[in-house]
């Protein structure tokens, strides 16, 4: 396997890891492709920081979504299958052989764009920290970086479920349910944070009226979680009755431009989830001065919900600029897909 770049082995071999107990099916193939330099030549068309696994995944479901008929069908329970995963390999290995060339250009171009609804359970504890700490006078405009479709830019038409018993959202065809874990729960309010405009900024934004590039985005969820494939469509038909607004371009030029739109009777807060790890050090680097920078001239709030080395799992991170003066919080350590959230005192 001397031709297969080290980082595309790693990558599955992670994988396999982190998806031991939420999907036995992927863990299993993702373990056994590191072996295999045949599969292993595909997932290596992945665009430079996208993850060759996700790719790789992403795209053989999108393909038996669009209604590629194979026995490979059967070992998805998101697609009605329900044969055992110890079975799948020799199936597996079959569909990429015979599906080859329709899968190098999904690989080369797609691109990790998840919107993954239950993340919402994390962001929206930290949006109504953020509300409250700068007044709880003025709403949120939000700006979201790497958007996608925009999903979880309607935060505020979700209901919310917390282990120890608290309800808040609307009634809503999606309900978010998150496990508080430890002492120190974050603030679960009884009324979430009014919105007054919502703006997404994404390299590639979705589109929720176009079926194929949808089918995509719900391709990346995995096969064994039929629950987030019920959100994330419920998602979807709220978002198509009133779609958010998007806009195609980089974070770190678009967000100063955005922000000089937003009146100063509202709170604009800029966050991310599970989006910036895919860009260079710098640029990260580069986004925390500009946001120093227009903190220094008015009140913002900004949200970070990511799996950044050399962190062993996703942190929900708080920064709040109130009459110039710069505020960091750690709020939780989390589950990358939001299932549960350890509060940080």
């Amino acid at each position: 396997m001397s031709d297969i770049p080290d980082h595309v082995v790693n990558s599955f071999l992670h994988f396999a890891e982190i998806c031991e107990d939420q999907c036995p099916l992927y863990a299993l193939l993702a373990t056994r492709i590191t072996q295999e330099p045949e599969i292993l030549a595909i997932a290596a068309h992945h665009q430079k920081r996208q993850p060759a696994v996700n790719m790789l995944f992403g795209s053989v479901l999108f393909l038996l979504l669009s209604g590629v008929e194979h026995p490979l069908r059967s070992f998805y329970a998101t697609l009605g299958g329900s044969k055992p995963a110890t079975e799948a390999w020799p199936v597996f290995l079959d569909f990429c052989r015979v599906h080859k060339q329709n899968l190098i250009p999904l690989v080369t171009h797609g691109r990790v764009q998840t919107n993954e609804i239950g993340r919402c359970g994390l962001l929206m504890p930290a949006l109504a920290a953020a509300y409250q700490a700068l007044g709880a006078s003025r709403p949120l405009h939000l700006i979201e970086v790497g958007a996608s479709a925009g999903l979880n830019l309607l935060f505020d038409r979700y209901q919310y479920r917390y282990s120890n018993g608290i309800t808040a959202g609307p009634d809503s065809p999606v309900v978010i349910q998150t496990e508080l874990v430890g002492d120190h729960p974050p603030h679960i309010p009884d009324c979430l944070p009014p919105v007054t405009a919502r703006v997404g900024i994404d390299i590639a934004p979705i589109d929720v009226m176009d079926e194929a590039a949808m089918q995509w985005v719900e391709a990346l969820i995995w096969p064994d979680e039929s629950d987030r494939v019920q959100m994330h469509r419920a998602a979807r038909q709220i978002a198509q009755t009133d779609p958010p607004t998007l806009i195609a371009g980089d974070g770190l030029e678009l967000v100063p431009q955005v922000l000089a739109d937003v009146s100063p009777d509202a709170i604009p807060c800029i966050y991310h989830s599970h989006a910036v790890y895919q860009m260079p050090k710098k640029w990260r680097a580069d986004f925390d001065a500009r946001l120093n920078d227009l903190g220094a001239q008015r009140d913002l709030a900004y949200v970070s919900l990511e799996w950044l080395d050399p962190h062993p799992g996703p942190r929900l991170e708080m920064s709040l600029w109130h009459d110039g003066t710069r505020t960091d919080r750690l709020i939780a350590t989390c589950h990358h897909h939001g299932r549960w959230l350890v509060g940080c005192p």
